[in-house]
């Protein structure tokens, strides 16, 4: 059994309010739970991960890891004890079963992005020219200097990351290097990491300076964030003369988005930000925070381990609609198992050979 930390807990207890009592942490995933508690940056994470410490996620994982167990029990018993007077698996039966399991599975998969986003925050990559002021508007969200700020355009070389809370809901913000064609190897890297980012946002700012015509390289910049993610369009500098409307700037494309007119340097219009992007939020999570028991994927490797146990189902499912014999399919759910252990630290051949014996009358 996992070992825990609870002072960390009692205290996050005190401070988001939720129920007291035991807390029976015989799970890995309720130990995740622990640690997400532990780590947790906004009441709404701090709560989803006391539901999880009650053992809700870790039961749903039981529940599907049951009706396989009986899966492999039942094959196994008629193939093990060949001299017994058990009925075979119908393959109606069987394929009855896979789908029931395989429609759970994935709707447990359909609930990461949700976890992940409430536990995690929403990725939010500021993405521009060099020196449209994307530092500027990163410090500014944040609240302090954490991105150098010049005049040189491609100061930024790497990825630089910051958190900020509003209303409740969590933003990691990333400012990425001006996406540019350079010689210089360091500044390549930049970019590069820039793309990555730009494959892991959840939104994306595109950063503006709306003293200047919206030319070709903001355009292809807007075409390649919107085919990422969801984008708005923020004009920036507007404490200088020569801002333009950023409707005008808007209309010269072929999309229509939303445009948000600031000055990062002196914060004007800033607020108007912040409501928009806590506006994506709420669409992004509705009533976040509020259902305590709400069972949700919360991290990446329970998610992986959810995938690769639907696809093994999904395998065998298949090959069984393929003819191939039942008896053969018995690996695929074998592994189906094998991953969902990985999150309740069940074994499965003890599981397996526990079952046989609780459900037949064989051996004796």
């Amino acid at each position: 059994m996992p070992l825990v930390p609870l002072r960390p807990v009692l205290d996050a207890t005190v401070k988001y309010g939720y129920a007291q009592g035991a807390f029976n942490v015989n799970a890995v995933a309720q130990a995740e739970a622990v640690i997400d508690l532990i780590e947790a940056e906004t009441p709404a994470a701090a709560r989803q991960a006391a539901g999880q410490l009650t053992g809700a996620l870790s039961r749903r994982i039981d529940a599907i890891y049951s009706g396989l167990t009986d899966v492999m029990a039942h094959f196994c018993a008629v193939l093990d004890y060949p001299d017994e007077d058990l009925d075979p698996f119908q393959t109606q039966q069987l394929q009855e079963a896979l789908q029931a399991q395989e429609e759970a599975l994935t709707a447990l998969l359909r609930t990461s992005r949700r976890g992940r986003l409430l536990s995690q925050g929403l990725t939010c990559v500021l993405l521009g020219r060099p020196n449209a002021g994307k530092s500027s508007l990163l410090n500014a969200l944040a609240g302090y200097e954490r991105a150098i700020v010049t005049p040189i355009p491609g100061t930024t070389r790497d990825t630089v990351e910051a958190t900020v809370t509003l209303e409740g809901y969590l933003f990691r913000l990333v400012d990425t290097a001006g996406l540019r064609d350079s010689d210089d190897p360091i500044e390549q890297l930049g970019v590069a990491r820039s793309r990555q980012a730009l494959d892991q946002a959840d939104l994306i700012l595109l950063v503006c300076d709306g003293t200047q015509e919206l030319g070709e390289e903001d355009t292809a910049l807007l075409d390649q964030a919107l085919d990422q993610a969801d984008t708005l369009l923020v004009m920036n500098k507007s404490d200088l003369p020569g801002y333009g409307c950023p409707m005008f700037r808007a209309e010269n494309t072929a999309h229509t988005l939303s445009v948000v007119g600031l000055s990062a340097k002196t914060g004007l219009g800033l607020e108007f930000l912040e409501a928009e992007l806590v506006r994506r939020a709420q669409a992004l999570l509705p009533q976040a925070g509020q259902r305590a028991s709400e069972l949700l994927l919360t991290n990446q490797r329970q998610t992986d381990a959810v995938r690769r146990a639907a696809e093994s189902v999904a395998r065998a499912g298949q090959a069984l609609e393929q003819g191939v014999t039942p008896d053969a399919l018995l690996t695929d759910v074998e592994q189906a198992m094998a991953a969902l252990g990985e999150l309740t630290g069940r074994t499965v051949r003890e599981d397996i050979t526990s079952r046989i014996f609780q459900r037949f009358c064989v051996g004796k």
